[in-house]
């Protein structure tokens, strides 16, 4: 006869990060990057991201012989937030909405040069939505992308698209690729 205890069948907590190339438009958007973790219990998704903007002008070549870009920050942009959503799991793939408030800060290069003409702090609403896909099963991990080693495992990687921006003195908004890892549903 089984015990109680050896029928309660253990599942993995969902928690994942990402990482995400983008572009934003607004006065604090730009060329941008992210990373993001992220906890969901029951439907609930708690995450802290980092997004950082940059708007940069090509200033020509650095010669006419050497043919790279001669690239210069006209404006930068950080945002460290903390969020709380929905996020709705089916099958291979899943849907999240989340806002929350964020800490910025905003540099202004001005013209020309690398000394700050304007540094402004202040709070703002970030929010996003993505979509994400991820394995239906777990499976094992691939060496090289190729040699399956070990047992199947709820530990995978993953990859969306994801709609982001902040409300406040220097708004954007964007969209960008977003790559994952870790344990993204309960298996």
């Amino acid at each position: 006869m089984a015990s109680t205890q050896d029928s309660i069948i253990k599942s993995n907590p969902i928690v994942f990060a990402d990482l995400s190339f983008g572009y934003s438009g607004g006065r604090a958007g730009g060329i941008g990057i992210g990373l993001e973790t992220s906890y969901q219990f029951k439907n609930n998704l708690l995450s802290a991201r980092y997004i950082g903007n940059s708007k940069i002008d090509n200033n020509g070549f650095i010669s006419p012989f050497i043919p790279i870009p001669d690239l210069e920050a006209r404006s930068t942009a950080e945002e460290f937030s903390l969020l709380y959503g929905y996020r709705k799991i089916k099958d291979g793939h899943s849907f999240s909405l989340s806002g929350g408030l964020s800490r910025n800060k905003y540099t202004f290069y001005g013209d020309g040069g690398n000394n700050p003409y304007k540094r402004d702090f202040y709070i703002g609403f970030p929010f996003e939505a993505n979509i994400q896909f991820f394995n239906k099963r777990k499976r094992r991990i691939r060496l090289y992308g190729f040699i399956p080693i070990g047992k199947p495992t709820a530990l995978g990687n993953g990859f969306g698209l994801k709609a982001f921006g902040n409300i406040s003195r220097n708004s954007y908004a964007g969209l960008s690729l977003s790559f994952g890892f870790g344990y993204f549903k309960k298996y």
